[in-house]
């Protein structure tokens, strides 16, 4: 399932902006072939965060990274799966979004900006 939307609001001083963002359970990010299907997904929408749960993943690269999100400016965290199951990425456009830290818990993956 992707979600995307503009829901979410922002104030930056005294503006107020919506963020563009998309939400996959991608159900394994580990083939080409899916890394092509978000890759064109995050092409079209131009997102500014991308979150991807169940990626199945026990490491995220920048090689990873960039066969999804292209050649833009982007920084990324990530939370490992356990074993074949969870894995948590999300993804953002640093020419518009400004993070200050990451931190992983158990299922979370918080970031502060």
């Amino acid at each position: 399932m992707v979600v995307s939307g503009r829901g979410w609001r922002c104030v930056v001083g005294w503006r107020v902006f919506s963020m563009k963002k998309i939400f996959y359970n991608v159900r394994g990010l580990g083939g080409f072939e899916k890394r092509g299907e978000v890759q064109r997904l995050v092409s079209k929408k131009k997102p500014y965060v991308l979150c991807i749960q169940e990626s199945k993943l026990g490491v995220v690269d920048d090689m990873i990274v960039s066969s999804i999100w292209g050649t833009s400016l982007y920084g990324f965290s990530f939370q490992p799966s356990v074993g074949a199951s969870g894995g948590l990425l999300t993804v953002w456009d640093r020419n518009l979004i400004d993070v200050w830290s990451t931190s992983c818990f158990d299922h979370v993956l918080v970031i502060r900006g």
